[in-house]
């Protein structure tokens, strides 16, 4: 006689959340933001698909919470607020974007962590990248009718990526010492090309 297993929450006292955020985790940092699926995270920690949404909105959300362990806004939230305002400071709104990320509770200190990461470990590269690509600056360059939106969603990302990596690992003393407004200064220009500009 075959035991049919109960879909949904597991009886006992199982930290179901605890074990869907590892999952995800795991399969995000295997295979990738793009790849990984709800569906298959579900697979990975034994639950019922319709369980993860009785605690994460969307696939997004649980990467925020799994890989950058960060309260983050929507990113619907994120590309409206870039898109707010004048198409000529797109850039500077995007980089006054990140700068507010990185002003959250731990967040510079898990930023670090995820570059170092990302170039000592091959495997734990693709995750955060794709994430920003995907759900963020690609969707800006879309919404500006942009046919290379993907390109310049991934241009954008090396820019931030490569600032993170800047200031937070290396710590570059004159990068470390810039304030808010005159990065957004000195960067959003760049990003303003990458996101907005005809090329």
């Amino acid at each position: 006689m075959t035991t049919v297993r109960p879909r949904g929450r597991r009886p006992g006292r199982v930290d179901t959340r605890g074990e869907i955020i590892e999952a995800a985790l795991t399969m995000f940092c295997e295979i990738g933001y793009e790849k990984t699926s709800l569906r298959a995270i579900a697979r990975v920690a034994e639950v019922d698909a319709a369980l993860i949404h009785h605690y994460f909105n969307d696939k997004a959300e649980l990467f925020a919470a799994a890989v950058l362990a960060l309260p983050l806004p929507e990113p619907t939230a994120i590309v409206e607020r870039i898109l707010d305002g004048p198409t000529t400071e797109v850039g500077k709104r995007a980089i006054a974007s990140v700068l507010d990320a990185w002003e959250l509770p731990g967040a510079r200190e898990r930023f670090a962590a995820i570059v170092r990461a990302g170039v000592n470990e091959p495997e734990a590269r693709r995750p955060l990248s794709e994430y920003l690509s995907t759900e963020i600056y690609t969707k800006v360059a879309e919404q500006l009718g942009h046919e290379n939106a993907a390109q310049r969603g991934q241009l954008a990302v090396s820019l931030l990526l490569g600032l993170d990596l800047a200031r937070f690992v290396l710590k570059l003393p004159h990068l470390v010492e810039l304030s808010d407004q005159d990065l957004i200064a000195a960067v959003g220009p760049a990003m303003q090309v990458y996101l907005a500009e005809s090329w």
